[in-house]
């Protein structure tokens, strides 16, 4: 499975689009994970898009779903935006989610900063800020194994 993983994409409709084009030119991708900020940027491509998945990050009023469990080939992935996690002060409490949920990875978003890091065999991953042209994709094998790189950093 190849999933691209955006957040805090801000309005930047452009932007989105841009990296979308690029995603895709590398590879089919099989889903999109919006990790917030943006709730609703991805409308602007309905119909084109894979399956998105996505929850709700503090910009994105109206919107109670700050939490997505999915399973991915087997590979169980926590998404969130990370401010109720408050991760600018660093991702010991996404870490423990990741523990709660029996997660292979967490991905956040929220500080527009790219960062990944493995933390006792669990992915916590932020792809920055998709308005800035920041993203990343990962990739799971059939046997649940985890392979993520950032782009636009």
């Amino acid at each position: 499975m190849r999933l691209l993983v955006l957040s805090d994409s801000h309005g930047f409709i452009g932007r989105l689009g841009t990296i979308l084009m690029i995603a895709e030119a590398e590879g089919p991708l099989d889903a999109i994970l919006h990790l917030g900020d943006g709730y609703h940027d991805l409308t602007e491509f309905a119909g084109e898009l894979p399956p998105v998945y996505q929850v709700a990050g503090n910009c994105d009023l109206f919107h109670q779903d700050t939490l997505g469990v999915y399973d991915f080939s087997g590979a169980r992935i926590v998404i969130t935006h990370g401010h109720l996690q408050h991760v600018k002060s660093g991702t010991d409490q996404l870490l423990s989610l990741a523990l709660q949920q029996g997660a292979a990875a967490v991905l956040y978003g929220h500080t527009h900063l790219q960062k990944m890091e493995w933390k006792g065999g669990i992915l916590l991953l932020n792809p920055g800020a998709a308005s800035s042209g920041r993203y990343a994709i990962l990739t799971i094998n059939r046997l649940g194994a985890i392979q993520a790189k950032l782009y636009g950093g």
